[in-house]
């Protein structure tokens, strides 16, 4: 491991790390933002949540729903609730950490957390107080996107350190072996 074509080799480990992480990254991404569900309200929407635990409605100021393009910077005396089909009980429904988040072309505050026992269909209804109809704003609901995320970003500096790393023992074993080349 004394010849300089060791470099070579570990600069082409460490390009070949940022490359899986891009492989590993850019199909993933799309799939953080199909996971959410959407709906325009006023109005309501069945939910299909397929696993208990804890979901976050967030209103998207800027969204996209089948083709159109949603603009709402200002909801102020929309009422949100969601319900049980199955058994027509209320959830609680509590303020949310204020979470935001910026994905191509949607852009979304957290509103509101609720807690589901088990998977099913749950209705969200929206309204503004005043009855009005306008503006026509989207919700999104998810579950789990931010370990998601966490996720994602750690998969990808795996690959990125794991190849840095490797070239890294290689330079040094490289360095190393003819160092002690040179004091023989």
């Amino acid at each position: 491991m004394r010849s300089k074509l060791w470099f070579v080799v570990a600069g082409a480990i460490a390009l070949a790390g940022f490359a899986a992480a891009g492989f590993y990254l850019m199909p993933r991404l799309g799939g953080l933002d199909s996971a959410m569900k959407r709906a325009v309200v006023p109005g309501s929407v069945v939910l299909e949540l397929d696993q208990p635990g804890d979901y976050t409605i967030y209103h998207e100021q800027n969204s996209v729903v089948d083709g159109q393009y949603y603009a709402s910077p200002a909801i102020g005396g929309l009422r949100v609730n969601v319900v049980a089909e199955a058994t027509g009980a209320a959830l609680a429904l509590r303020s949310s950490t204020n979470t935001s988040y910026a994905m191509g072309n949607r852009k979304g505050v957290s509103m509101f957390a609720f807690s589901v026992e088990q998977a099913g269909r749950y209705r969200l209804t929206a309204g503004f107080a005043d009855g009005r109809g306008e503006p026509k704003v989207v919700l999104a609901v998810e579950h789990g996107m931010f370990a998601r995320i966490f996720s994602l970003i750690g998969g990808t500096l795996a690959f990125v350190f794991g190849g840095l790393g490797i070239a890294g023992a290689i330079v040094a074993v490289t360095i190393w072996q003819r160092e002690k080349a040179k004091k023989a």
